[in-house]
């Protein structure tokens, strides 16, 4: 393994550590950086800040993969 793949997975394992709206946060910043080619729109970036805020002061929250199948569990029950 090349000193280079340590970095990286140190830096994946201390984001994975992350609270969610941090993680989402930050793969919404790599999703972006990938896709040079397509800026997004003003309002869609006001949108995106806006539900990053809103997750980050705790006015909304996230539900893990788990939590979401146990309740989709539970209606479809």
């Amino acid at each position: 393994m090349t000193a280079a793949a340590l970095d990286i997975n140190s830096v994946l394992q201390n984001v994975l550590s992350l609270p969610h709206p941090e993680r989402s946060y930050l793969a919404e910043r790599l999703i972006v950086s990938l896709d040079d080619d397509r800026e997004l729109s003003p309002a869609w970036r006001a949108e995106l800040d806006a539900r990053v805020q809103r997750r980050l002061s705790g006015e909304t929250r996230s539900y893990s993969r788990e939590e979401v199948s146990a309740h989709l569990e539970a209606i479809i029950a």
